[in-house]
């Protein structure tokens, strides 16, 4: 990162903005052209959960290439100034590569479509669902081999 003085490393505040974000965009690569697409998603600390429809782009690429970026965002916002050459732009952003791995296992399923909801509804009791269900869906975990944050226009605190 050219800017150190907005590199964020610290786990805590790292995993802070992840479970703050309402949505993450995950980058592919399709061939040689990139793919974004933004996601619901469910965090445990360790792994990142999202989900998929069996069939699709999303599938197709990462059968080919599972190699991920993944990109979270808390307070952004636009920071004006007199002149707009000055203004500047509020964020803490959180960026994290890996590989995207199809969770087979019924039990671990079910796991990670139970941490997505949590995600959006942390007083969500933990729901059973049926092999009907976990039959619809493909769960993908990704485990960040890189991550690392961003933060500009805020107070940095334990960074």
């Amino acid at each position: 990162m050219r800017r150190k003085d907005k590199l964020v490393t610290d786990l805590n505040l790292l995993h802070e903005v992840i479970n703050k974000a309402e949505v993450c965009r995950l980058g592919l690569v399709d061939g040689t052209k990139p793919y974004i697409i933004p996601l619901s998603f469910g965090f445990d600390g360790t792994y990142l959960y999202i989900h998929s429809a069996p069939k699709g782009k999303k599938v197709d690429i990462l059968s080919h290439n599972p190699r991920v970026c993944v990109e979270f965002e808390q307070n952004t916002g636009i920071l004006k100034s007199e002149k707009p050459c000055n203004w500047s732009v509020r964020y803490f952003t959180v960026i994290g590569n890996g590989n995207a791995e199809v969770v087979e296992d019924c039990n671990e399923k079910n796991y990670g479509l139970n941490q997505i909801v949590r995600h959006y509804d942390p007083e969500a009791p933990v729901y059973a669902f049926t092999e009907q269900d976990l039959s619809t869906v493909l769960v993908y975990k990704i485990k960040f081999e890189e991550i690392a944050g961003k933060i500009s226009g805020m107070t940095r605190v334990n960074t």
